[in-house]
């Protein structure tokens, strides 16, 4: 322990060296910052993700909800891209999968969708 005070003493009487150990403590310090502020705009980067990925499941499951009421209706594709008003690119899939497997929820039918 003794040395230890001796050498601190030391140090602090070389003003160099008390540069150089400075100098390296803000490095330290630096690259201790630059890390949690990377890690809080990973964090909020990923937050922003899924608050996107919910509101696009959201709106799948609305409309593999709608499609399956109206299958139900005995509605055929063209009907229900006409009455839905969206592209027959965006319907086809759901509606596919709604005709295969009538009795799955939208939940499951949107698992199904996202598998593929």
């Amino acid at each position: 322990m003794e040395r230890i005070q001796e050498e601190m003493v030391k140090m602090s009487q070389d003003e160099r060296d008390r540069y150089l150990y400075l100098r390296e403590a803000m490095a330290a310090s630096d690259r201790v910052s630059q890390l949690q502020s990377a890690e809080n705009r990973g964090r909020r980067e990923g937050k922003e993700e899924g608050r996107k990925e919910e509101i696009y499941q959201g709106k799948i499951l609305t409309q593999i909800s709608m499609i399956q009421k109206k299958v139900k209706k005995n509605k055929n594709l063209e009907q229900i891209v006409d009455e839905l008003e969206e592209p027959m690119e965006e319907i086809k899939p759901i509606y596919d999968q709604v005709k295969q497997h009538p009795d799955k929820t939208a939940e499951e039918i949107y698992n199904l969708i996202n598998n593929e």
